[in-house]
């Protein structure tokens, strides 16, 4: 594969973690579907990160980073250019404020599981509707995440990114624009890190909300198959779930994926599927949308890669 030759001639004028070549993403993806990827980079460090960032812009290579592809599809034909897993940027620490909160400081490819517990040792609250998102931080800030009526936007006070220049900053909360499932970064930007501003609370009632919101999450989503999550942005009062089922769509198979039948906002891979499978799906759901209810369902997952 010319590609993948191409891009190992570049990656190796660098010096960083674990590099593979035409590795398949389907070991690695939340849903167990993807193509092979020319190149698969396990970055350690920030240092790691700017200096291959640097180089694949300087040779006009595309790349992706992630923090755990848990809300990213791939598809079959595979990815064209360099993924880039922050399996070592996953530090997570605690600073506390002289009145009664605290900041908690997360690097982009610590896992969101990782940081509400540390808020729970730490006896902090505000970080309870991040419990069972599977995501990391760098996707969770990025999309401005949320769930029971809380969202990234609330919590944040400030994000370090690294910037379309190669430029490492910290952007104040009042700097960045939140929106649904979306924030004003310019293209090119990676998220580094965040700072999150947490209140004292009882460890006891954090606990307590954290396992409501855990036992809901079990009660609704279909957490013993593999998934990506919600695969669409709900519509202003209408939920995509809601839509998918009045649409009759629930149960719909294609291959080896599945709309689930217990959340219609979840396409679920009961074995064997493959990323054409759950696009099938996908794009089922969207026509149907557009030509019997008018409506544009936009995708939450993050689809990448050749079609």
């Amino acid at each position: 594969m010319a590609g993948k030759n191409d891009i190992k001639e570049i990656l190796s004028a660098v010096r960083v973690g674990k590099i593979l070549y035409d590795e398949p993403m389907s070991r690695y993806t939340s849903l167990g579907v993807g193509g092979k990827a020319d190149a698969l980079v396990f970055i350690e460090n920030e240092d790691d990160l700017a200096q291959v960032v640097r180089i694949l812009r300087e040779k006009k290579k595309d790349f992706f980073t992630a923090g755990n592809l848990t809300n990213v599809i791939v598809r079959d034909s595979g990815y064209r250019g360099a993924i880039l897993l922050m399996t070592g940027i996953k530090e997570v620490s605690c600073e506390r404020q002289k009145e009664h909160g605290a900041f908690i400081d997360a690097q982009a490819g610590a896992s969101l599981a990782k940081v509400v517990s540390r808020s729970v040792a730490e006896e902090l609250t505000g970080l309870e509707f991040c419990a069972g998102i599977p995501g990391s931080v760098g996707g969770a800030v990025w999309m401005n995440a949320g769930a029971y009526g809380r969202e990234m936007k609330d919590v944040v006070r400030s994000v370090t990114i690294l910037d379309a220049e190669g430029i490492r900053k910290v952007i104040n909360r009042e700097a960045i624009s939140f929106s649904y499932r979306k924030t004003s970064f310019p293209p090119g930007t990676i998220v580094l890190g965040a700072r999150f501003e947490l209140e004292k609370g009882e460890r006891f009632q954090i606990k307590e909300k954290i396992n409501e919101i855990l036992q809901l999450r079990q009660g609704k989503h279909p957490l013993e198959f593999p998934s990506a999550g919600s695969v669409f942005k709900n519509l202003p009062g209408l939920p995509a779930g809601k839509l998918i089922e009045e649409m009759g769509l629930k149960g719909t198979t294609a291959g080896g994926a599945q709309i689930s039948s217990k959340h219609a906002n979840f396409i679920i891979n009961r074995g064997g599927a493959t990323a054409a499978d759950i696009m099938a799906l996908i794009e089922l759901v969207q026509a149907k949308a557009r030509k019997e209810k008018n409506l544009k369902l936009e995708t939450e997952v993050v689809i990448i890669g050749e079609n």
